[in-house]
């Protein structure tokens, strides 16, 4: 016995055209009428599983990245601290471009995951990655000195725009790509944000070598949040799931190595919205400092003059209202952002939060120490 056919859509006024049907059916002679008749289209509307689409993490330069994400395309990447653009502990989710010395290394852009026909894919001219790609150390001097080994995938930290690597499942966001002769667009990201809460804020003086103004640091409650409260136990914004895990590297006198895993840096971007619905793109070692959950922005002039080549940024003076975090694993937000002070206890290490007066997150126009 048949099961009733069951049609789902909509009819144009004009001759009762049916669109769009999906049908229930059982048995090949309810196919055959219903083809017949016209009422099924033997075309999809989805191009979700057309194998000429791929899904695919590729190195997206900033301005590319960020055109559909912010309002006229606004970003903010460049800064002397991109010099350290091959500290990927801090740094990877974007790319860079090698130069003769890792202080000529420059970042480029992102590493973003795309859906693009394979063909497109192969167009842009970058290079494929797969987990058989070599491995690679960087060794970083200084204050945190270490090597890190990537391998596989990580090769794209390294590789020029446009390298790609492919996926083997959908990932939890995407951007969608077309080419038309050489112009290349990305649409803005598709997948679902999960809301983090409440985000606590102070802004105080940023750090000289940094030359930023203001320093922003970026917390969460410890604990339960009492309705009224004078002060709030916080904590450090905490890492995002999904970063990529690479290998510290030591070796001994006699050339012995010793490989410990390595948790990369798993921020890419943040998208900070203002009052008036304007968004800005905001990069890694230019605007935010993830090991230390800081943001910062641009010094405004200086009666200094070694300190006058960077204008002021667009942000400083406006009203924050949400934060979009952009990693490896997922989208993040925030539309609650508390303004306030924030003291360390020199023994107990435990944080009190002070909400201010009017706790609006207004970025302060402070000079860097």
């Amino acid at each position: 016995m048949f099961k009733p056919l069951i049609f789902f859509g909509t009819f144009q006024k004009k001759g009762a055209f049916m669109k769009k049907v999906i049908l229930k059916y059982w048995g090949g002679a309810l196919i055959t009428l219903a083809l017949s008749l016209g009422f099924v289209s033997c075309t999809s509307d989805s191009d979700d599983d057309d194998p000429a689409y791929v899904y695919a993490l590729l190195n997206v330069p900033f301005e590319k990245f960020f055109a559909n994400e912010t309002t006229g395309g606004d970003f903010d990447a460049y800064t002397s601290a991109t010099q350290k653009a091959a500290n990927g502990a801090m740094s990877y989710g974007t790319y860079y471009k090698e130069g003769e010395t890792l202080a000529d290394s420059v970042t480029q852009g992102i590493i973003t995951p795309v859906k693009i026909t394979k063909s497109a894919l192969e167009s842009l001219g970058g290079t494929e990655v797969t987990d058989e790609s070599p491995s690679f150390d960087i060794t970083i001097t200084g204050r945190g000195a270490s090597t890190i080994r990537y391998s596989g995938k990580q090769n794209l930290f390294k590789s020029a725009d446009y390298s790609y690597y492919i996926l083997s499942e959908e990932p939890a966001y995407y951007k969608e790509a077309s080419v038309s002769g050489s112009t290349v667009t990305f649409g803005k990201i598709k997948g679902e944000a999960t809301n983090i809460g409440t985000i606590y804020v102070t802004q105080k003086a940023g750090e000289q070598h940094h030359d930023f103004s203001p320093c922003i640091g970026l917390y969460t409650a410890q604990g339960t949040v009492e309705e009224n409260a004078i002060s709030i136990t916080v904590k450090t914004l905490e890492a995002f799931e999904g970063g990529d895990t690479a290998q510290t590297v030591t070796t001994a006198e006699d050339g012995t190595e010793t490989l410990e895993d390595k948790v990369l840096g798993e921020l890419k971007a943040i998208i900070a919205t203002d009052l008036d619905g304007n968004e800005y793109g905001l990069t890694t070692l230019s605007n935010f400092f993830w090991g230390k959950k800081q943001l910062g922005f641009k010094a405004p002039a200086s009666e200094d003059a070694e300190k006058n080549y960077y204008p002021q940024h667009a942000l400083v003076g406006k009203t924050v209202t949400k934060l979009t975090f952009v990693t490896e694993g997922g989208i993040y937000y925030s539309e609650s952002l508390i303004s306030g002070t924030a003291v360390t206890d020199s023994e107990t290490k435990v944080v009190t939060f002070t909400p201010n007066a009017d706790t609006t997150f207004v970025i302060e126009n402070i000079q860097a120490q």
